[in-house]
């Protein structure tokens, strides 16, 4: 299984064969998330997305995966917009306007 250079997942070890030599697994480990050090906040607006703020924080819309190990509770750029749990599952989720996120540092996320 190989990775483009840089890609989030390049040193991801894969699963090992068992005793008899089987596969047990075709697929990768669980990806070390690292724990970038939040600097700013951001209030989420109407219409923002993951990428987008990247762009704007980092310039490179690629490292939108940095803002959301600073935030484990955003999973993909579509979460900053709608939230899904207990109470709004049964509404299709619900704006996440005015929820604030970190961003971390952009040394570490270059």
């Amino acid at each position: 299984m190989a990775f483009f250079k840089g890609s989030a997942y390049e040193f991801t070890p894969v699963f090992e064969p068992d005793d008899a030599g089987r596969t047990v697994f075709r697929g990768l480990r669980a990806r070390r998330i690292r724990k970038p050090e939040p600097v700013l906040e951001h209030t989420v607006a109407l219409k923002n997305r993951l990428d987008s703020l990247a762009h704007e924080y980092f310039a490179q819309s690629r490292d939108w995966r940095w803002m959301v190990e600073a935030n484990p509770d955003v999973l993909f750029p579509e979460d900053l917009l709608w939230r899904t749990d207990e109470k709004t599952v049964d509404s299709n989720g619900e704006e996440r306007v005015g929820h604030v996120i970190l961003v971390p540092r952009r040394v570490e996320a270059g």
